[in-house]
């Protein structure tokens, strides 16, 4: 065969293949990529799971995953897959005929959000790099990035002092009325409460569980404000401030729902997701603890009201036997007089301070 002929059958091939990868390069195959945990805390690893499968005999030489990907989540550098400056997350596959690819990235959660990365951009190319199909694929891969819960030597001293005074009101005074079931016995449980009925039936000491007659409720209320007369954006070091006080929001969320306190959140920002106020009811259950940590991943830190018009409008509702907790950078004459008011309403205020406030 001469070289002419030979030249000309690779041309031909050339073409042909071309061709093929043009139109059909990704027919038949399907990309998914998930997070192996759907909620995590700030701090936390987390596995980012892409799998590419091929349900056609012919091979595709390469295929090329990209996505955009938030600098709040690190990636652990690992072969045939790279992250370029303006955070595109790229993998790099061979795919073979009938076949399945699982590939794994360790990834770390830096930072309190939500992180949508289910948009990916998949391309498949020929042998020589001519042709392209490409195709837009929408995947699952979202997660929520809860803020790290402080340990209690981290929280400040009023948030201590503000656990105390709650738990003192929880178990202020037992009401001999309110029987709410039986428990076995603690050393220090008086002999008018054994329930002898239950300590025959069981062979071992109970007792009869109260109820309280003070039974308050938390409302932690995080304020999106760094200042009273705040006009212009934030500087990093507010963020922080801010971001320190979410987490302490976290934290003592976690401390009410495990103490048997009601629990609420309030905030003058928003969901990032849609926009909406994040409101959450007193209650007292995981699934509680869950929504409030759910509703501080997602809080943007950006305000979309005045502080004492949210507590103007706790007044109108009329709240009482509640303990709040004002979480903000400063306190003023305002914002005092609404303390003042929801206080006659028996409530109690405390401010606890967050950053260079007054």
């Amino acid at each position: 065969m001469t070289p002419i002929w030979i030249m000309i059958i690779v041309a031909v091939i050339a073409i042909v293949q071309t061709a093929y990868y043009n139109k059909n390069g990704l027919k038949k195959v399907t990309y998914t990529r998930r997070f192996s945990k759907s909620k995590v805390f700030e701090g936390e690893k987390v596995e980012l799971v892409e799998v590419l499968s091929n349900d056609k005999l012919i091979p595709i030489p390469w295929v090329r995953v990209e996505s955009r990907i938030s600098n709040n989540l690190q990636f652990r550098q690992q072969e045939n897959m790279g992250l370029s400056m303006d955070r595109f997350h790229k993998s790099l596959f061979y795919l073979g005929g009938y076949a399945r690819i699982t590939r794994r990235h360790e990834v770390t959660a830096l930072r309190r959000g939500y992180y949508d990365c289910s948009l990916t951009s998949i391309v498949a190319g020929d042998l020589f790099g001519v042709a392209h199909d490409r195709a837009d694929v929408t995947g699952d891969a979202k997660l929520f990035v809860y803020p790290a819960v402080l340990k209690p030597d981290q929280l400040p001293e009023t948030a201590l002092k503000w656990q105390g005074d709650v738990t003192v009101r929880r178990w202020i005074l037992p009401d001999p009325m309110l029987v709410t079931g039986i428990r076995a016995y603690r050393p220090g449980d008086p002999q008018k409460d054994v329930h002898w009925g239950a300590t025959a039936r069981s062979g071992s000491l109970q007792v009869k569980q109260r109820d309280y007659t003070v039974s308050p409720r938390a409302l932690l209320v995080m304020n999106c404000q760094i200042s009273e007369k705040q006009f212009s954006a934030m500087e990093p070091k507010d963020e922080e401030y801010l971001e320190g006080g979410i987490r302490i929001c976290a934290a003592l969320a976690a401390w009410c729902v495990q103490n048997g306190v009601d629990v609420g959140f309030l905030t003058n920002g928003v969901s990032q997701l849609d926009g909406f106020e994040l409101n959450a009811p007193p209650r007292c259950s995981e699934a509680q603890l869950e929504h409030i940590l759910e509703a501080l991943a997602v809080l943007r830190i950006r305000m979309e009201q005045d502080m004492h018009v949210l507590l103007d409008r706790q007044i109108e509702a009329g709240i009482s036997d509640m303990d709040i907790l004002v979480v903000s950078a400063y306190w003023s004459q305002e914002l005092e007089e609404r303390a003042i008011n929801l206080r006659r309403m028996n409530n109690s205020v405390t401010w606890l301070k967050i950053g260079g406030g007054q």
